[in-house]
C-alpha cells in the first residue's frame, strides 16, 4: 500500500478491436476512490469495489488532504494492494480525480466517490459496453437512492447526446461513470469548477465527439443528503455566495444557446428553494440573472415535480 505519488508517465494504452476478440481477453479497470473527512464511508465503497463479479485491475484512493484517521480502514484492507495517496493541500474533488487518473495503468477507469456504493455487477456492466464496440469511450449509468429502494433513476436514453445534456445532467453523476484512459487524459476535469463538474465533463466530451453510452440499470447506490456533501452545502448557501455555482453554465453558455442557459442558471440558483432561508432573495437572484420567464418556469417546474413525484 503505497502513500506516496507514483510517476505520472504511464506507456500508451490501446484497446483494439482485435485484442477484444482473443478469448480470454480482459479488460484492465482501475478504479478511482475520492475521499475527504469520510472514513466510515470509505470502508462501504471499498468493500464494493472488492465484491465486484470483475474484479478491478487496481484500486486508487485519492484522500482530499483529510484530517480524520483512515489507518483503521486501511488496515482492513491491507491484504489488497490500494494505492494511497494523501494529498499535501486540500484541492477539491476534481484535482484529486485527475490524481487518480494520472496514477491510473488500465484500459479503463471508473470512479467512485467514497459516499457511494457500487452493486456487485457494476464494473461487469461497464465491460460489457466497452467490449461490444472498440468506438465507445465513455459509460454511464443509472442508480438507486441508498436506502429508498423505490427511489431509482435511470435514463432511457442509450446514446447521451448534446440534446440531452443541454437539459441538465438526467444521467447519474461521477460514482455511475467510466472512461478509457486516453479519453480522460485528453480531457481533464475543470478543477476551477466548484459544481457541476460531472456535467462539464460530460459536455466536453460530447463536443469532442467521444461515444458516450448509458447503461438503462441502477448499478450503483446514492447516498442522498450526506453531511456536508453539495446539497447540504447548497441549502445553507447565502444568496450573495452563489456565483461560483453557477460557472459550468456561464463555460458552456454557448454551446447551451439563450433559453437553455437560462433554465440551467435559474433551476441551479432555486434548487431546493423550500429548504433555504431567504426564499424571495433568491427567487429575485435568478429574476436579475436570467429574467422573470425563466425564473417563473423553473419554480412551475418544482412544483409540478413535487405533485407528482
Amino acid at each position: 500500500m503505497s502513500e506516496n505519488l507514483m510517476s505520472s508517465t504511464n506507456p500508451p494504452l490501446s484497446i483494439t478491436a482485435t485484442d477484444q476478440k482473443k478469448p480470454g481477453y480482459d479488460m484492465k479497470i482501475s478504479v478511482v476512490i475520492i475521499t475527504c473527512e469520510r472514513p466510515d464511508y470509505l470502508r462501504s465503497s471499498l468493500q464494493s469495489v472488492f465484491e465486484q463479479s470483475q474484479k478491478p485491475y487496481e484500486v486508487i484512493v485519492v484522500n482530499d488532504c483529510s484530517e480524520a484517521d483512515y489507518s483503521d480502514v486501511l488496515a482492513m484492507y491491507s491484504e489488497h494492494d490500494i494505492n494511497y495517496v494523501l494529498l499535501p493541500l486540500r484541492s477539491g474533488a476534481n484535482v484529486a480525480r485527475n490524481t487518480g487518473v494520472e496514477l491510473a495503468s488500465g484500459d479503463v477507469i471508473a470512479f467512485l466517490d467514497d459516499d457511494d456504493i457500487w452493486l456487485s455487477d457494476f464494473l461487469a456492466s461497464h465491460q460489457q459496453q466497452y467490449l461490444s464496440s472498440e468506438s465507445i469511450g465513455a459509460v454511464i449509468c443509472g442508480h438507486r437512492i441508498m436506502e429508498s429502494d423505490n427511489k431509482i433513476n435511470i435514463n432511457k436514453q442509450y446514446e447521451v447526446t448534446a440534446d440531452e445534456l443541454r437539459h441538465g445532467n438526467r444521467f447519474s453523476g461521477m460514482s455511475g461513470f467510466s472512461a478509457k484512459t486516453l479519453v480522460l487524459r485528453e480531457h481533464a476535469f475543470d478543477s476551477q469548477l466548484k459544481n457541476g463538474q460531472d456535467w462539464d465533463l460530460f459536455v466536453r466530451l460530447i463536443q469532442h465527439e467521444v461515444c458516450f453510452v448509458n447503461v438503462q440499470k441502477a448499478l450503483f447506490l446514492y447516498r442522498e443528503g450526506t453531511p456536508g456533501g453539495i446539497t447540504a452545502k447548497v441549502k445553507k448557501m447565502k444568496v450573495e455566495d452563489v456565483t461560483p455555482r453557477l460557472q459550468s453554465a456561464i463555460k458552456h453558455r454557448d454551446w447551451l444557446g439563450e433559453a437553455f442557459y437560462k433554465k440551467r442558471v435559474a433551476e441551479q440558483i432555486l434548487s431546493f428553494l423550500p429548504s433555504k432561508n431567504n426564499k424571495l432573495g433568491w427567487i429575485n437572484k435568478s429574476i436579475e440573472q436570467v429574467g422573470m420567464t425563466a425564473t417563473i418556469k423553473t419554480l412551475a417546474n418544482q412544483v409540478l415535480r413535487k405533485i407528482f413525484n
